[in-house]
C-alpha cells in the first residue's frame, strides 16, 4: 500500500503548487482590485464607473474566466496538451494584468484609451484563465497512478499551497494599487504571474515527459459510451449542485469586496485597513484548516454510510448558508452604524470551510473517476461552476445594488437551503447511479 502521509507526493507536485501560487497571486491581486478600480473615482485614477454596471462586469468577466477552462481543457485535450496550455494561459495572465495597468496611467485617461485597455484586458484575462485553470489541474492528476492512496491528500496541499499566493497578493499586488496607484497593483500581479511561469519552464525541463506531451488530434467525436459510465455520471450531478453552491462561494471580489469597502470599519487603532486585505482571509483559512479538514473526511469516508462526495457537497452548501444567515443578521442589527470587522472574519472562516468541503474535494474525484479521454473537458467543467457562480452572483449584486445589503445575503442562504434539502433528498437514487 502506498504511503498515506500528507506530506508524501509525488515529483511535480510542489512544482505545479509553486506555479499556481503565482497564477493565485496574479488572480487575487486582479479580483482584489479591478471591482475597486472602476468604481474609484477618475481623479484617484479609477473609471468612475456606477457600483451596479461594476458588479454586473465583474460577474461576467469572472464567470467568462473560469467557464472558459471548458474551453481550454477541450483544446489541451486534443491539440496543446496540459503543459503548453499552461504556458500559454501564463502568458495570458500576465499580459491582462498589463493592460490593465495601463488602463490606470494618466496618459491612457488623457488619450481617452482607459476603457479600451480595460476590456482588452478583461478579454486577454478570460483566455488565460481558460487554458491555465483546467490543465494545472491535470498535470496534478497524471502525476498520480490509479489507486494510489496519496490523490485526495495530494490535491489538498496542492490546494493549500495555491492559496500561499491569494494571501500574499491582498499584501503586495492590493496594497500598492489602493496606496501607490491602480497601476502598480496591477502591475505587480502580472510580473508575478511572469516569474511563475520562468520557474515552471525552468524546473520543469525532463520532470514530466510521461505527459506533457499534447494529446493526439482525433477525428471523431468522444464515444457516447464514456457519457453514461457511471463516475462520469456521478461527476455530471455535482457540476450541477455545485454551480448553485458557487453563487454564494463567489462573492469574494464583488458584493463582499463593495461591502467591506461601504459598510465595514476599517480604522483599528489609527491604522486604516486596506480593503483587499480582508480577501487574504480565505486562503488564509485554507492554508491553516486544509489538513484538518482532510484527516477529518479521510477517518469519515472509512465508516460513511452516504456517497462520501455527495455529503462533502451537502456539507459545503449547509457551511455556505450559514455564513449568509449571519450576514443577514449582523447586517440588520448594525442599522446604518459601520459592521464590526470580527463579523467579516467570522464569514470568511465559516464559507472558506464551505469551499474545503466542496472543491478540492471535487478535483481529486474528478481525477480519479473521468476517463482519460475527457479529463480535461472534465475538469473545465469542474471550474466551469465558478465561472456560473460567479456570473450569478454579479448580476444578483448589480440588480440588488441600490437594495439593503441584507437583501442579496438571505437571497443567496434561501437558494443555497433549496439546493441542500434537494441534495439530502436525491442522495439514494445519486448513489445507485453512480456505483
Amino acid at each position: 500500500m502506498t504511503g498515506t502521509k500528507f506530506l508524501d507526493q509525488p515529483r511535480g507536485v510542489r512544482l505545479i503548487a509553486a506555479t499556481e501560487f503565482w497564477e493565485r497571486f496574479s488572480y487575487y491581486g486582479f479580483i482584489g482590485l479591478v471591482t475597486l478600480f472602476m468604481a474609484a473615482d477618475p481623479s484617484t485614477g479609477g473609471l468612475g464607473m456606477e457600483k451596479g454596471f461594476t458588479l454586473k462586469l465583474f460577474g461576467i468577466t469572472v464567470g467568462m474566466m473560469f467557464m472558459a477552462p471548458l474551453v481550454g481543457g477541450w483544446i489541451a485535450d486534443r491539440f496543446t496538451g496540459p503543459y503548453r496550455a499552461v504556458v500559454i494561459g501564463c502568458l495570458g495572465l500576465a499580459g491582462a494584468n498589463f493592460l490593465l495597468a495601463g488602463a490606470g496611467m494618466p496618459a491612457a485617461h488623457q488619450a481617452g484609451l482607459e476603457l479600451l485597455l480595460l476590456y482588452a484586458g478583461l478579454a486577454v484575462m478570460i483566455i488565460g484563465a481558460g487554458m491555465f485553470k483546467s490543465n494545472a489541474g491535470s498535470l496534478l492528476g497524471q502525476l498520480f497512478q490509479p489507486g494510489d492512496n496519496r490523490r485526495k491528500h495530494g490535491f489538498m496541499l496542492f490546494y493549500m499551497g495555491i492559496n500561499l499566493g491569494g494571501f500574499a497578493a491582498p499584501y503586495g499586488a492590493g496594497t500598492l494599487g489602493e496606496r501607490a496607484g491602480w497601476s502598480y497593483g496591477f502591475l505587480a500581479a502580472g510580473v508575478g504571474m511572469m516569474i511563475g511561469l520562468a520557474a515552471f519552464l525552468w524546473f520543469s525541463r525532463g520532470l514530466f515527459p510521461h505527459f506533457v506531451k499534447p494529446a493526439p488530434k482525433q477525428a471523431g467525436s468522444v464515444e457516447a459510451s464514456m457519457w453514461r459510465d457511471p463516475g462520469v455520471r456521478l461527476i455530471l450531478i455535482m457540476v450541477f449542485f455545485t454551480s448553485i453552491y458557487m453563487i454564494g462561494q463567489q462573492t469574494y471580489g464583488g458584493v463582499m469586496n463593495l461591502y467591506v469597502r461601504d459598510r465595514v470599519e476599517k480604522n483599528m487603532l489609527g491604522f486604516d485597513i486596506p480593503t483587499t486585505w480582508f480577501l487574504s482571509l480565505n486562503p488564509l483559512i485554507i492554508i491553516l484548516g486544509g489538513p484538518f479538514m482532510s484527516k477529518f473526511w479521510a477517518r469519515h469516508d472509512l465508516t460513511a454510510g452516504r456517497l462520501p462526495v455527495i455529503t462533502k457537497i451537502l456539507t459545503g452548501t449547509v457551511l455556505m448558508v450559514l455564513s449568509y444567515v449571519l450576514m443577514v443578521v449582523v447586517d440588520l442589527n448594525s442599522g446604518n452604524a459601520p459592521v464590526a470587522p470580527i463579523w467579516i472574519v467570522v464569514f470568511y472562516l465559516v464559507i472558506t470551510l464551505a469551499e474545503l468541503c466542496v472543491f478540492p474535494v471535487g478535483l481529486a474525484e474528478i481525477s480519479h473517476r473521468a476517463p482519460k479521454q475527457i479529463i480535461g473537458l472534465l475538469m473545465g467543467l469542474w471550474v466551469f461552476t465558478m465561472g456560473f457562480g460567479s456570473l450569478c452572483a454579479g448580476w444578483l449584486g448589480g440588480m440588488l445594488a441600490d437594495s439593503p445589503s441584507w437583501w442579496i445575503f438571505a437571497v443567496l442562504a434561501c437558494g443555497g437551503t433549496l439546493s441542500a434539502a434537494l441534495l439530502f433528498a436525491l442522495e439514494p437514487k445519486i448513489r445507485k447511479l453512480a456505483l
